[in-house]
């Protein structure tokens, strides 16, 4: 998620988005205070990235993490592509256009294979009932929409 977040920062500030870079921060940080105790290696590039819209507290937090120089010479954190790739995603699964289940599934997934385990799916099979399929639309891998005849 550092990373990914790390990515996701680095194009919003350069595309002059700041409150999606924000939003992404927030996120981030959302996600680590559920954690017992967090690593020195990830909350580092946090106060870096906070540095460019809230320089007076990254300045200060900088300093209680123990550094001497300004943050404003630390070059900004740089993501691994590596980490990026995610092996994973949610597929939303749709009767008549409207969500009713997800699940996830890999992203190199086939559309048959999903088509089959969207069908599969306990609580689609109870809302379809006995009506007949009119159309299955898969977008591998993320949506899969039915249409009942």
């Amino acid at each position: 998620m550092l990373h990914r977040t790390i990515d996701g920062v680095r194009s919003d500030y350069e595309g002059i988005r700041f409150n999606t870079a924000i939003a992404k921060m927030i996120e981030f940080n959302n996600a680590l205070t559920k954690l017992d105790a967090v690593p020195r290696s990830v909350v580092e590039p946090l106060v870096q990235m906070v540095s460019p819209v809230a320089p007076h507290i990254a300045e200060e937090l900088w300093t209680r993490l123990g550094h001497d120089g300004s943050l404003a010479y630390a070059p900004f954190p740089e993501a691994n592509p590596e980490l990026l790739v995610e092996d994973a995603v949610t597929c939303v699964v749709q009767i008549k256009g409207k969500v009713r289940d997800r699940l996830d599934v890999p992203v190199d997934i086939s559309e048959d294979d999903l088509k089959a385990q969207a069908l599969a799916l306990p609580k689609i099979a109870e809302l379809l009932g006995d009506s007949q399929i009119r159309m299955v639309i898969v977008r591998a891998p993320k949506l899969v929409n039915i249409v009942p005849a």
